[in-house]
């Protein structure tokens, strides 16, 4: 079979990656719409629920909104209902085995529904009685804590396969079988009871992933499937190529460019990778570039969206909301390293252009930068007014709720719907003069008039898919939310992030690169076959303690680790951003895997520049700056070291005076930066001594269907 065959057949069997959806028709395919719908409208009335806003003056009185204050968006009514939405959508839309029906959900699947619905109920009506109790458990805790467990773990199982299952599994059983381990790992155990009733709590599965999932995150994703209704990434696409399109290499370096752009506000690099890249991808092949390599580009630039501000992705409001911090503050922070990230990829795609002569498109096939502004400018307005909150400090929900309506509003003038777009002039400034109680029932209104109009009509259905697409889109996010309890009960209990610090401290030798390497490597193992978002929450508690104790501050720590778990989807085995890739260039998604490592060198340098050097803003700014540049030259010469070309091709010696500048200019010091630069600077005039010339660049017909 062969090592390679021995980790698909392991992948195949742990069910590592996204499993395959239903297709649903009839009653399943309505009820699952209606759902969707509801699912995604409690939770964006629940974002502005009681709040005021002011859109002027305080002094005046007509340009303020009152909502209204619904106590049915509390949480203790949020939390279990996002769960159950989740779980019920899960259930319609995954099979549970292969032979189950494909248009629609099972009796099987129609039993877990209710049991998601009766958990969810017990929750809401005991949930003063928990509260009086003050800890103390009794057999409906029990009863209905391990209902919950099977209910979440079956959830994340149908959707993500087996890995994060197990995982938790071997956590909850470390929380009850501790006197059954040796040395360190000890520990007198946890009765059954209790830590069923623990995870049935707002401890547990109704913690705090659930809590950021529900109000922040599904919001960005309901905001990105309405984008993607009104095709913004499209927009991005066009002027990333009319931008950058025309240079040497121009499609994979257009790649690059509108996959940061996409993936800083869809927030997903699988979703990424779809918009982007089914056009992208062909495209970087027919001009030359191997399928592999095409492939590679557009993982890890689609990948890097998790890193770019604004939206970034869930594991950014998990690490806002775990470190305490603002989230304009971690956008904030995020936006140069993110950049350079994208530097890096940017400049390893010219030096692979370079070499192998890839020209750039022509003028006939680029879209017109100003062309496409003009046409469809307005459609980037949402994402203006989503960075013009955060940087006014106003909550992500809040934003992301008025990022919403803009979608709407612009979606509804770009297709010059003028009834439509007077009846929600109509609510607002109604919801404005009287407000109160009486907003929800002007969008009422309003919605039922629209629903008269045959225009207004399929503008509205054109929403509501959205929004359905947005709550099915949310499921690959909400699997992993109650499991991940499970996960934090097993880990909080015997005190195992004290336990994984002393270990980590130990073998690391009080060095700290020693320890970020380690934590590199754990990432890298657990990561295999999760979420990026499941393997940052879990490296963070573990491994979070220990870099703290080496003298980081806890949002540098958490930092550092939301970077290195990023790595989970590009690196081999089971690399998820990496095989949508390569089924997209179809091509060998192994290689595709190793090359996107490379192309992916940030992802360990950068948490190393945040463990050493003050480049998130965290030191004087002339000390940052010189961070800044240093790294970015950094970047500039590993990337010539790695694709073997700078001003000319490389030989050996000019790779090894490339790469050892490179390492010097990222190293905190001014005597390795002063290197750094002298050894780039001799190099170049090395390559200048030399007569400029290129080698024959592969034919994209000559390329093996393999890559």
């Amino acid at each position: 079979m062969g090592f390679r065959g021995v980790l698909d057949k392991i992948g195949s069997i742990l069910g590592a990656g996204l499993s395959t959806t239903r297709t649903l028709s009839g009653n399943s395919l309505w009820a699952l719409r209606v759902l969707g719908f509801i699912f995604a409208v409690y939770f964006l009335f629940g974002a502005v629920n009681g709040s005021f806003t002011v859109f002027g003056p305080r002094a005046l009185k007509l340009m303020q909104l009152e909502f209204p204050y619904i106590p049915y968006y509390g949480e203790q009514f949020s939390l279990p209902l996002f769960i159950c939405f989740t779980s019920v959508l899960t259930f319609m839309l995954y099979p549970c085995r292969e032979n189950s029906p494909k248009d629609r959900p099972s009796g099987f699947d129609l039993l877990w529904c209710v049991l998601s619905f009766v958990v969810m109920c017990e929750f809401m009506y005991y949930y003063d009685d928990r509260g009086a109790r003050a800890g103390i458990v009794e057999w409906n805790d029990v009863v209905f804590g391990f209902a919950a467990a099977c209910l979440v773990w079956e959830t994340c199982r149908r959707v993500l396969g087996l890995v994060l299952p197990i995982v938790a599994i071997v956590f909850l059983f470390y929380d009850w079988a501790g006197p059954m381990f040796p040395g360190l790992l000890s520990h007198k155990g946890a009765e059954f009871g209790y830590v069923m009733g623990y995870l049935y709590s707002q401890s547990g599965i109704y913690g705090v992933i659930t809590r950021v999932y529900a109000q922040v995150v599904f919001l960005f994703l309901i905001f990105g499937a309405l984008l993607q209704a009104t095709r913004v990434g499209d927009v991005f696409v066009d002027l990333a190529f009319a931008l950058v399109g025309r240079f040497k290499g121009g499609a994979a370096k257009a790649s690059v460019v509108s996959s940061g752009l996409v993936g800083s506000i869809v927030g997903s690099g699988a979703a990424n990778i779809v918009i982007t890249g089914t056009f992208t991808i062909p495209l970087m092949k027919r001009a030359g570039f191997k399928a592999t390599y095409a492939a590679a580009t557009e993982a890890v630039a689609s990948i890097g969206g998790h890193l770019m501000p604004p939206i970034m992705a869930s594991a950014a409001f998990i690490l806002a909301a775990m470190t305490e911090t603002p989230y304009y503050k971690v956008a904030l922070v995020s936006l140069v390293p993110a950049l350079l990230y994208y530097l890096s990829v940017f400049m390893s795609v010219h030096y692979y252009a370079s070499k192998n002569n890839l020209q750039g498109l022509t003028k006939d096939e680029l879209p017109d930068f100003w062309g496409v502004m003009k046409k469809d400018g307005i459609l980037l307005i949402p994402i203006v007014l989503l960075i013009m909150l955060l940087i006014l400090q106003f909550s992500p929900f809040f934003a992301g709720f008025w990022a919403i309506v803009a979608s709407v509003v612009v979606s509804t003038f770009k297709q010059k719907c003028w009834y439509l777009l007077g009846l929600q002039a109509a609510v607002f400034f109604a919801s404005i003069i009287y407000g109160g109680d009486a907003v929800y029932f002007y969008v009422l209104i309003a919605c039922f008039l629209s629903w008269r109009h045959q225009e207004a009509r399929r503008i509205m259905s054109e929403i509501g898919d959205a929004f359905v697409t947005g709550s099915v889109n949310s499921l690959v996010i909400g699997a992993t939310a109650g499991v991940m309890g499970l996960v934090l009960t097993g880990v909080t209990h015997p005190d195992l992030a004290q336990k994984m610090t002393a270990i980590i401290l130990s073998y690391s030798n009080n060095m700290l690169w020693l320890a970020v390497a380690l934590v590199a490597l754990a990432s890298y193992i657990l990561g295999m076959g999760m979420t990026i978002t499941a393997s940052y929450i879990l490296i963070a508690i573990l491994a979070g303690p220990a870099l703290m104790d080496f003298g980081l501050s806890m949002f540098t720590a958490h930092m550092i680790i939301l970077w290195l778990s990023q790595d989970a989807a590009l690196t081999p085995p089971f690399a998820l951003g990496a095989f949508v890739a390569a089924g997209v260039a179809q091509c060998d998604p192994m290689r595709t895997g190793f090359i996107s490592l490379k192309l992916a060198k940030p992802l360990y340098v950068v948490p190393l520049l945040m463990a050493y050097t003050p480049i998130l803003i965290n030191g004087p700014w002339d000390q940052v700056i010189l961070v800044w540049v240093s790294a970015a030259l950094g970047f500039i010469c590993t990337s010539a070291a790695l694709e073997g070309y700078f001003l000319r091709i490389l030989t050996v010696l000019d790779r090894v005076l490339m790469g050892v500048a490179g390492v010097a200019l990222f190293w905190n010091g001014m005597w390795f930066k002063t290197t750094g630069l002298a050894l780039l600077i001799v190099s170049v005039v090395m390559q200048l001594m030399r007569p400029k010339d290129f080698v024959t660049p592969v034919p994209f017909e000559a390329e093996s269907p393999e890559g």
